[in-house]
């Protein structure tokens, strides 16, 4: 395994905690995300034609570091549960920045309707993770039984991805089959998914996370709900975005083609175009 150049100026965020299911060869603390948004490979990342699962699972592999500098297996990425992988999104877009992300929400209340913004904390998403996270298994009670499940990966995901499945029931019951750790998997009742699913949706909250938010013009407190990967992933396209724009402007200031601007370090690229931006405002 080739060890990865050493990137001067990262700013690099804590990969958050590893589930004990896959922490393997890592020990707490020996990964770290680097911003994205920074090197020629970031061009590569294709938002609009790749499976998200996929698209997931490239950008972690691309902006993780171990503390060797090494490059991380993809396999490690693939294995954890999709809730850790939003997670990881989210410290990622907020990598060399700020703890909070803004999100705009539109009241639902039909009287009201007002547009506002609110802050969510990344230290408070952790936290949340942790206390969901402190078994790897989710534990239902159903009837006289109790059930016991993994959390989704991004394995997962993939494959239920490729499944031709005929209603959501019918997709519904094959996830929660591939998830059971026990016997039960060929007695499962239909009349246990939506039990199944309210719990897994409890103990994974970032997946499909519900924020009770009071609106600042009617005062009402509605719970919202807020697609965290959407929501990264739509953040991490427009840093590549900005990335873009950068090159074009280097190369119509400079006339470099693409592979000597990226042979310039980003911070140094950084201060071309400040340069540039001086000597318009002159």
């Amino acid at each position: 395994m080739k060890a990865m150049p050493f990137r001067q100026h990262e700013r690099l965020r804590p990969f958050p905690s590893l589930p004990e299911a896959v922490k393997g060869r890592y020990a707490p603390g020996a990964l770290a995300l680097r911003p994205f948004g920074l090197y020629e490979s970031d061009l590569n990342v294709d938002f609009d034609r790749t499976p998200r699962p996929v698209l997931v699972t490239q950008l972690l592999e691309c902006c993780t570091r171990d503390a060797r500098k090494e490059k991380v297996e993809q396999h490690l990425f693939w294995q954890l549960p999709v809730g850790k992988r939003i997670e990881c999104l989210l410290a990622l877009l907020l990598s060399g920045a700020g703890a909070e992300i803004p999100v705009a929400f539109r009241c639902p209340n039909p009287a009201c309707g007002e547009s506002s913004e609110i802050g969510i904390s990344i230290e408070e998403i952790a936290a949340l993770q942790e206390e969901a996270y402190a078994s790897d298994r989710v534990e239902v009670a159903l009837d006289n039984e109790v059930l016991a499940l993994r959390r989704p990966t991004g394995s997962d995901q993939l494959a239920w991805l490729e499944g031709n499945f005929t209603d959501r029931a019918a997709a519904l019951r094959a996830m929660v089959r591939t998830l059971i750790l026990d016997v039960h998997r060929d007695t499962l009742r239909d009349e246990w998914l939506d039990s199944i699913e309210e719990a897994m949706e409890e103990h994974d909250p970032l997946v499909n996370f519900k924020l009770r938010v009071k609106c600042p013009s009617c005062e009402s407190a509605p719970l919202v709900r807020i697609d965290l990967a959407e929501l990264s992933l739509r953040g991490l396209r427009q840093a590549q975005r900005r990335l873009l724009a950068s090159a074009h402007r280097l190369a119509s200031h400079y006339h470099w083609s693409e592979q000597q601007i990226f042979a310039v370090p980003h911070w140094r690229r950084a201060e071309y175009l400040s340069l540039i931006e001086n000597e318009k405002n002159q």
